[in-house]
């Protein structure tokens, strides 16, 4: 009887830990049996609400697996603006969830956590890598023909506009290829072929440092400043922003020159300062230019520009008490003139005076008795 009871204890103790589930391989990082990873990416996520919320995080972490290959090649690669690279493929891998799967599920009832598995055949990710390349080649290799036509007709400046958006773009090239290559795990690797981010930084900086300004005239007649200049490529006039400035006072213009300059005139009492001298400059208005951009433009490619100034500089003769009251005196003296020669007309009017034509002598021989 007690042997009994000795029994039924020993099954009720033992069967919650012999009910108890062990976790999958899968849960613990070791893989699943069914999902190889030669052939598959997989995700793993958990939530402690549902099954949904699970499966949510299983796809973001198989997403993740993609990025980290990405991230960690753009680590390694110098490209011209490594965040906006990176944003890229990564906002752009995100339509590969539609190619996963949600394969299988645990439940931790002990810690009351929900766990799903997300898939995606390698084969998938690397066809659609693939049309993605395809895409941007053929994008680059467009902007880079477009860009050679403004060149060759002298548009420089949408030359140059076009040059750094190739150059921009031209940096996913490289981290997609790599990713592929990553992806694929055999002998098949793809090669990074032409070098667009180079070819484009090439035509950038050719045209850069061939920029120069140039002045044509820098002249003052009577109280009126008069400063013109023009932009040149290779010693050809060409279409570019440009301002002008007072290093004196508050005064700044900003205009497109065109092919033959551009010029201010400006009154010398908006520029003079107190020891009544001014000092214009004239300079490439990268303010402007980069509003003409897509991208923000990197500094190292464009700090030439900011370089280019020429100046107009001049000390005017001072105003003094003496030379005023000179002006003045002069000035009376020609209204003084002026109303003389008023008064004299005046006279002369009068004495023109007709007399009348009757005959005042009877009254004049008027006698009196």
């Amino acid at each position: 009887f007690n042997m009994k009871y000795l029994i039924t204890f020993i099954l009720l103790f033992f069967v919650p830990v012999a009910g108890a589930t062990t976790a999958p391989d899968w849960v613990l990082g070791k893989g699943h049996p069914k999902y190889n990873t030669f052939e598959y990416i997989i995700g793993v996520g958990h939530s402690d609400k549902s099954t949904v919320s699970a499966n949510e995080s299983a796809r973001a972490d198989l997403i993740k697996n993609i990025r980290v290959k990405v991230t960690s090649i753009l680590k390694d690669y110098t490209s011209s603006d490594k965040s906006f690279a990176e944003q890229s493929v990564v906002s752009e891998s995100e339509f590969l969830l539609e190619g996963s799967q949600i394969k299988d599920g645990w439940v931790d009832e002990e810690k009351d956590l929900y766990y799903s598995l997300a898939v995606i055949k390698r084969s998938y990710v690397s066809d659609t890598l693939m049309e993605m390349i395809g895409v941007l080649v053929s994008k680059n290799d467009l902007t880079l023909r477009q860009a050679d036509t403004f060149f060759d007709t002298g548009d420089i400046l949408k030359a140059l506009i076009y040059y750094y958006d190739g150059y921009i773009e031209s940096a996913k090239l490289v981290p997609y290829i790599q990713t592929y290559n990553s992806v694929i795990l055999n002998s098949s690797k793809m090669g990074l072929g032409k070098d667009y981010s180079l070819v484009f930084k090439e035509k950038i900086q050719n045209i850069v440092d061939n920029i120069t300004l140039k002045p044509i005239n820098r002249i003052m007649k009577s109280d009126v400043v008069q400063f013109e200049v023009v932009v040149l490529f290779n010693n050809r006039p060409i279409a570019f922003p440009v301002k002008f400035y007072s290093m004196y006072k508050h005064y700044a213009e900003r205009t497109l020159c065109k092919l033959d300059g551009c010029s201010i005139n400006v009154s010398a009492l908006d520029i003079v300062n107190s020891n009544y001298a001014f000092y214009l400059m004239s300079g490439i208005d990268t303010k402007t230019l980069k509003k003409h951009f897509t991208y923000e433009l990197e500094p190292r490619l464009f700090k030439r520009l900011e370089l280019l100034k020429i100046g107009f500089k001049k000390q005017l003769d001072p105003v003094s008490p003496n030379t005023i009251d000179r002006d003045v005196d002069r000035e009376l003296s020609r209204k003084d003139r002026a109303f003389r020669r008023m008064d004299q007309e005046v006279q002369r009017g009068i004495r023109r005076y007709h007399r009348p034509d009757i005959d005042l002598s009877p009254l004049r021989k008027r006698s009196y008795s």
